[in-house]
């Protein structure tokens, strides 16, 4: 059985892999899906402000703390640019490294600059003249979870975040990643309009000898198709 550790993307908590989770349970495999400072529950620890560095460190500690080797390190929309930097600080610990409808950020290259914005995300998340960011948390919800039911969206809008300022302009360090030579995978939501396919493309061709697989969803797939997508990471996975 394998060992996986979620990471949530911008405005999300551990909350939100809980169904996934459950999936992943019920087969027999371990799974951790920690909260990143000031989402979720633990919202009041964090700001808009809070430094990069600090998400990386949230998920080596708990690698760490709770012992854990030859995981499977699964990155969500934001997570995709916390993931490689927590692989260069625990390379040792990691058997795979996998996208899930996340961004892959080129060297010196930003989340911005990565994903040019749909109508649906450039109406919901406004860059303001001194560089901060504001968002639109519903509008965003219906972005990010098109084919979700009413009551996911509520059940997702009611624990929503703003995102981080950080998260959005740290520059990748990609090159520094692959020399890792760590095996990658590359998972896409193809009604995803947050990461849409024509970006994940060029996503995972920045991967070499990467493994794909798709799921037939918005953006938050783990919420909306949480079956489809357990099913996804399995079958990327290195046994």
């Amino acid at each position: 059985m394998s060992t996986y550790v979620l990471v949530h993307g911008g405005g999300h908590g551990g909350w939100c892999w809980q169904r996934v989770a459950r999936v992943l349970r019920a087969q027999g495999h371990e799974v951790y899906a920690p909260t990143l400072t000031g989402f979720g529950d633990r919202c009041h620890l964090g700001s808009a402000q809070t430094p990069f560095d600090t998400f990386v460190t949230d998920i080596v500690q708990v690698v760490e703390f709770e012992g854990l080797t030859d995981i499977v390190l699964v990155g969500h929309s934001m997570g995709g640019v916390v993931i490689p930097r927590v692989a260069q600080r625990i390379p040792d610990r990691i058997r795979q490294v996998v996208w899930l409808a996340a961004v892959v950020c080129a060297d010196g290259e930003n989340l911005l600059q990565a994903v040019p914005p749909s109508s649906e995300m450039a109406a919901a998340v406004t860059v303001l003249a001194d560089g901060s960011i504001r968002t639109d948390q519903r509008l965003i919800v219906e972005g990010v979870l098109s084919d979700g039911t009413p009551e996911e969206k509520e059940w997702v809008l009611a624990r929503h975040r703003p995102y981080p300022q950080a998260a959005l302009t740290e520059p990748g360090r990609l090159t520094e990643f692959l020399a890792l030579g760590l095996p990658t995978a590359y998972v896409t939501a193809l009604r995803d309009v947050a990461v849409p396919p024509a970006c994940t493309a060029v996503f995972a061709d920045r991967l070499p000898g990467v493994v794909r697989a798709d799921v037939d969803s918005s953006h938050d797939c783990m919420i909306s198709r949480p079956e489809e997508t357990a099913a996804a990471l399995l079958a990327v996975t290195l046994k």
